[in-house]
């Protein structure tokens, strides 16, 4: 029996000894990508009975077994699984697997399975395993063929996207209005009156003032001097015209009464900037009381002009109209058409008042543009009847050698005509040669509904038509939100020089009752025409994968093209798949079938374009496993010298 111990001790050396080779071999792949590591699993040998067990019986309680293990077994050598780190490397073909998956290479005759994505290309174009040259398969298992150059035809315009606001307030459409910068007032002059006293002939009796004089001062203006001469006043009372002779005043109307021997003076300027002032002369006291007059200075007086007032009664006269003066009214009509006529002041004539000159516009303009009327301020103003831009003008003004005047006011915008609000975008527009066509869509609002937007089309190529140019009646949500084309089309239609067949294009302004496209908000047009579908033609320049494997061709028009796709399996029992070196597997009766797919899809993992899969080896694991093993190899040696020593006893007991 003692030999059973060299026998227990000789298989624990085995076993121990293929442990520390799985451990040598995982740390001498420590550095390899895409390497998979063992793990080593031991067991017991079966054991024989010295003493089968018995139940309990009676007084007797029962036995358990007596049995001695005959050593120890390599049970199991299994691949671990667990994703590896990723290592950038900087190569565009350089790929790693993040997740389940294999890559998947043929060598013509047999399907290899790899973590290891070193690829590159060989003469013939096709993408290959830098390590060993093996052909790498795409998604429908074919070797895939990287082009060194290719041209991309141009696709023409299908679609354009909209994004942005249209305004919910309303602008326009506005009728262009003009009106006289200043309002127009009533006024009445500063007056005073003289009056004769203290004969039965009414008459002014100055004798005792002879030689002195009165100071008058108009419109706040300086005081100018009016003397009554001794030859004229010394001899007696005089009549009031010849007082009346004696002010030659500037600005002063001086109007006289014989019969009732008064002096009336009236400022010839009208309203309140007219004022009135008299003041006795130097040595001169006294004179006038004597004329009936005092030295209160009185103002005119102004109320807004209406449309009865007297033309020769506004505060902006200069001087006063009489019977046969003229006015000129030119200007434009809102279609830019001139008008011009003259009127005529005076009864009798084309009238006196306001509204004899308003009447006298309006029939001088066309009336079926425009109309005069008069403000509540007294402003003179000129309305547009048709909503939109207009060349609206208007002019008054004095004619020479009248014998009246005024300073007409000129002529302001008071309102911009404009048209209904609009917004306008632009976008080139590709055909089926990839030229491309600069195109302006200009967005309209209803006047009828401000809900309701329409778009046109336009382009000034001279060889090109729009044959289907708008897009009617784009509603909106109360909210905002895009609502839908109820026009009828949603789509345009060009004709383009030198191309047979019509192009149509597809508008789209979004989804209904949502923002992810054009909405009606706020007072800012911001809309734009975001995106097309169309691009011209291009050359190769680069290729490269993408995260779900696709081998994806980069062309100088700025698009991309799928060129492959890289197959990738997966296997339901991973680990049991064949080693055949090479970092690469094959199918074994424990791996199930192969189930082939793409990344990013059925479970498979994502493509990492620029990086390789690391060992999953754990270094710090590995080194405590191998002083495992190598503490069990010299117990299981201790084992197989001291049954030596103990059989070497028992051969020297007999000597």
């Amino acid at each position: 029996m003692v030999s059973t111990s060299l026998y227990t001790g000789l298989s624990g050396l085995r076993a121990h000894q293929t442990y520390i080779d799985v451990i040598g071999n995982n740390l001498a792949n420590v550095s390899t990508p895409g390497f998979r590591g063992s793990r080593a699993t031991f067991s017991d040998i079966l054991s024989f009975n010295v003493r089968s067990g018995s139940a309990p019986n009676g007084a007797y309680g029962g036995q358990n077994p007596m049995q001695i293990g005959t050593g120890t077994l390599m049970a199991s050598i299994d691949m671990n699984t667990n994703q590896g780190t990723l290592q950038d490397t900087g190569r565009s073909l350089d790929l790693a697997l993040q997740g389940r998956g294999f890559f998947t290479l043929t060598d013509g005759n047999q399907t290899y399975y790899s973590r290891v994505g070193s690829f590159g290309i060989d003469g013939n174009r096709n993408l290959v395993d830098l390590r060993n040259g093996m052909r790498v398969l795409n998604s429908s298992g074919a070797a895939i063929s990287v082009p060194a150059s290719g041209t991309l035809p141009a696709q023409q315009t299908s679609r354009i996207q909209f994004q942005g606001n249209l305004p919910a307030t309303v602008s326009g459409p506005l009728a262009e209005v003009i009106e006289a910068a200043n309002g127009l007032k009533a006024g009445n002059a500063a007056t005073k009156t003289a009056t004769a006293a203290g004969t039965s002939a009414p008459q002014f009796d100055l004798t005792a003032f002879a030689g002195k004089s009165v100071l008058v001062s108009v419109n706040g203006g300086a005081q100018q001097t009016v003397t009554f001469p001794s030859a004229t006043f010394g001899a007696g009372p005089v009549p009031a015209s010849t007082v009346a002779a004696a002010f030659s005043v500037a600005g002063l109307q001086v109007i006289a009464n014989d019969g009732a021997g008064t002096i009336q003076f009236d400022t010839v300027r009208l309203g309140a900037a007219a004022s009135l002032k008299f003041d006795d002369g130097p040595q001169a006291n006294g004179l006038l009381q004597a004329m009936g007059l005092n030295a209160q200075l009185v103002s005119g007086t102004e109320t807004t002009a209406v449309g009865m007032t007297e033309i020769g009664s506004m505060t902006s006269r200069i001087t006063g109209y009489v019977s046969g003066d003229q006015i000129s009214v030119r200007g434009t009509n809102p279609d830019g058409t001139a008008f011009s006529d003259t009127f005529v002041f005076g009864v009798g004539n084309d009238g006196t008042t306001l509204d004899d000159l308003l009447a006298f516009i309006n029939a001088t303009i066309d009336p079926d543009q425009a109309t005069a009327t008069l403000t509540a301020d007294g402003k003179i103003r000129l309305s547009a009847d048709e909503r939109g831009e207009a060349e609206l003008s208007l002019f008054i003004g004095d004619i020479s050698g009248n014998t009246g005047s005024s300073n007409w006011s000129n002529f302001v915008v008071s309102q911009q005509g404009t048209g209904p609000d609009t917004a306008t975008t632009s976008i080139d527009v590709v055909d089926t040669m990839g030229r491309t066509h600069p195109v302006t869509l200009t967005f309209t609002r209803s006047a009828a509904n401000p809900q309701v937007w329409d778009m046109v089309a336009t382009t000034e190529e001279p060889n090109s038509q729009i044959t289907q140019d708008s897009i009617g009646q784009i509603r909106f949500n109360d909210n905002g939100s895009f609502n839908v084309i109820g026009g009828g089309t949603n789509s345009l239609q060009f004709q383009w020089a030198g191309i047979t067949e019509r192009q149509d294009v597809q508008i789209d302004l979004g989804t209904s009752g949502t923002f992810d496209g054009v909405a009606q908000l706020g007072s800012a047009p911001t809309i734009a025409a975001v995106d097309q579908d169309g691009y011209q033609s291009g050359t190769l320049l680069n290729v490269g994968f993408d995260a779900e494997g696709r081998l994806v061709g980069f062309y100088s028009n700025g698009q991309n093209e799928e060129i492959a796709r890289l197959r990738i399996t997966m296997f339901s029992n991973e680990g049991g798949l064949q080693r055949v070196g090479d970092t690469m597997f094959t199918a074994s009766p424990n791996s199930d079938d192969a189930i082939t797919t793409v990344a990013n899809a059925g479970g498979a993992g994502m493509v990492r374009a620029g990086t390789l899969e690391n060992s999953n080896v754990d270094i710090s694991r590995e080194f405590v496993n191998l002083i495992e093993a190598q503490r069990g190899f010299q117990a299981n040696s201790r084992v197989i010298t001291t049954t030596d020593e103990i059989l070497a006893e028992l051969m020297n007991i007999v000597r």
